[in-house]
């Protein structure tokens, strides 16, 4: 496994890569509360099997810069991060394999930057437009939303679930609906390394501050975005304690181009690392057709 830095957009973003430089790229995206390690698997069997995989730590993770105030992490300057990702590695088509958060920016940028994704594989994120819809017509949406009303309040969530209450938010967060930790220890505890260090957590929630307040997520009007036109598959767990069923099927119908669902049985939000090896078969399989 290698590392560097990305530089020459509006912050400096860590990464880790695997594979052959020459290889077909593939761009990894994390979600919250994760960072990079998030694809440790993925990474290793992509760089296997000759693609170039990068998975950066989004800004405000893990080693890359974490700028302060909440504007700072509005959409348009994420997507702007991935742009600059682009333009560094000299890519003009990758692979964009997106997960939580990362999804969320992932969903944005494939829409105004289709030209540079070859195909799109999202993990346990519907599509903005869907999840507004599940959110102002579907309650058990609604009611598994209500962290987000949590993480819009200033200081709280930092003093609930920071510092020497830090494991409050790992059990939460990774955690069955039996009260069960979907990770192995080693996960846990790196995890648990990255969120306490100073303002991590605050700089993690300020995703959420900037983009999804109360007035974004319930507007009465429509998220208008083009449909997705590259080749996309989406895979969720049935068991996703953060979408509903109709936030999923809703995804179907804002790609206009090759389009597939993978449900996991039995799987939470975790795909990526609750159930490596089918994701990875999953992504693959997506990567490698010829659509």
């Amino acid at each position: 496994m290698e590392e560097g830095y990305i530089s020459g957009g509006e912050i400096k973003l860590h990464y880790m890569a695997a594979g052959p430089e020459d290889g077909e790229p593939v761009l990894l995206l994390h979600g919250f509360p994760q960072f990079s390690y998030e694809w440790r698997y993925q990474l290793k069997a992509l760089g296997e099997a000759g693609y170039r995989a990068v998975a950066p730590d989004l800004r405000g993770y893990n080693l890359s810069d974490r700028p302060e105030s909440i504007e700072n992490y509005r959409m348009q300057k994420m997507v702007g991060d991935i742009a600059s990702i682009f333009k560094f590695f000299n890519w003009q088509k990758a692979n964009l394999v997106v997960h939580d958060w990362g999804g969320a920016i992932g969903w944005i940028f494939v829409t105004y930057y289709s030209q540079l994704v070859k195909s799109f594989v999202a993990l346990d994120i519907a599509h903005p437009a869907a999840f507004r819809i599940a959110q102002q017509e579907d309650i058990t949406q609604l009611q598994k939303s209500w962290y987000i009303w949590l993480f819009q309040t200033p200081e709280v969530p930092e003093r609930f679930f920071g510092g020497a209450h830090i494991d409050r938010l790992i059990n939460w967060a990774f955690s069955n609906g039996k009260n069960q930790l979907v990770l192995d220890e080693e996960a846990i505890a790196t995890y648990r390394e990255m969120l306490s260090k100073p303002g991590q957590l605050t700089a993690a929630i300020n995703y959420y501050r900037a983009n999804s307040t109360p007035e974004n997520l319930l507007s009465d009007g429509p998220v208008t975005l083009n449909p997705v036109s590259v080749p996309t598959l989406l895979i969720y767990g049935t068991e996703d304690f953060g979408f509903s069923q109709r936030a999923w099927d809703e995804t179907a119908k804002c790609c206009s181009g090759p389009y597939r669902s993978v449900a996991l049985p039995g799987i939470g939000h975790w795909s990526p690392e609750e159930a490596p090896e089918e994701t990875t078969r999953l992504i693959l399989e997506h990567i490698r057709r010829e659509f």
